[in-house]
């Protein structure tokens, strides 16, 4: 009876998946149980230690190393835990990626053909964001998108030329706005620009309490993270989450080592 009960707990997951998915089911993203239970550790050490700012911005140093994706998995895990209002908000006018981190290649079922190409991704939506709420083309309640979970709601970056970049994250109607979005929300997830690649970044960040820093396991050099550290010094640092990490250790010791 001990062993068959033994067996049964070994194999249940730590953490279930999450998903997020838009109201009108256009937009949809599953993140594993494993990236969620890391997430949910992070989250729930600053719960914790009550150190969980209101206002919370997700960058890194350099483009391409996952500040959507993990901005998103935040979100979902702090709003599906705690069963607070959250606000995921991409100000990266630069590379905007929410929308298409919520819109990904389909599955490929079965094997393909060496020469066959991967299918194209659907075209992601043209929706109204932070830049159309800021020159008056649109409200917030038209760009926030609603999802599955009660209390989360997203609002993607809108769509800005190059000469107006540098103007809307350095405006006070930026600001003005996001205190309009602390009054409804409880806390505001920022899906800020790389650093090293805008200097937007430096008065993007400033509009957070607190930051966290994205590290492409095995990807980003030491240089360039010493410097983007060094270039947002003004804001408070929670930590620097590695994101893609890989641990190649072999099977046979893998089970060796305690999974509690």
């Amino acid at each position: 009876m001990f062993k068959q009960q033994k067996k049964a707990t070994a194999t249940m997951p730590i953490d279930l998946p999450l998903t997020i998915e838009t109201a009108n089911g256009a937009l949809r993203r599953s993140f594993s149980g494993e990236q969620i239970g890391q997430l949910r550790r992070m989250i729930t050490d600053l719960l914790v230690d009550q150190r969980l700012p209101t206002r919370i911005g997700f960058t890194a140093a350099l483009r391409g190393e996952g500040v959507s994706f993990i901005t998103l998995a935040s979100a979902v895990t702090l709003a599906h835990d705690t069963g607070k209002h959250i606000c995921a908000v991409e100000l990266n006018w630069l590379a905007p990626g929410m929308l298409h981190n919520l819109n990904p290649p389909p599955p490929v079922s079965g094997k393909r053909r060496r020469r066959e190409p991967a299918p194209p991704p659907p075209p992601v939506p043209d929706l109204p964001g932070i830049a159309e709420i800021l020159r008056g083309q649109a409200t917030i309640d038209e760009a926030l998108l609603a999802t599955n979970h009660t209390g989360l709601w997203l609002l993607p970056a809108g769509v800005v030329t190059l000469e107006q970049r540098p103007l809307l994250a350095r405006s006070s109607e930026l600001r003005t706005l996001l205190d309009r979005l602390g009054e409804r929300f409880d806390h505001i997830l920022l899906d800020l620009p790389a650093i090293l690649q805008t200097s937007d970044t430096l008065a993007l960040a400033a509009l957070a309490d607190a930051y966290a820093l994205v590290v492409r396991h095995g990807v980003t050099p030491i240089t360039e993270i010493r410097q983007a550290l060094s270039d947002i010094e003004h804001v408070p640092v929670l930590g620097v989450i590695l994101n893609q990490a890989r641990i190649a250790t072999p099977r046979w010791i893998h089970r060796l080592i305690p999974q509690e």
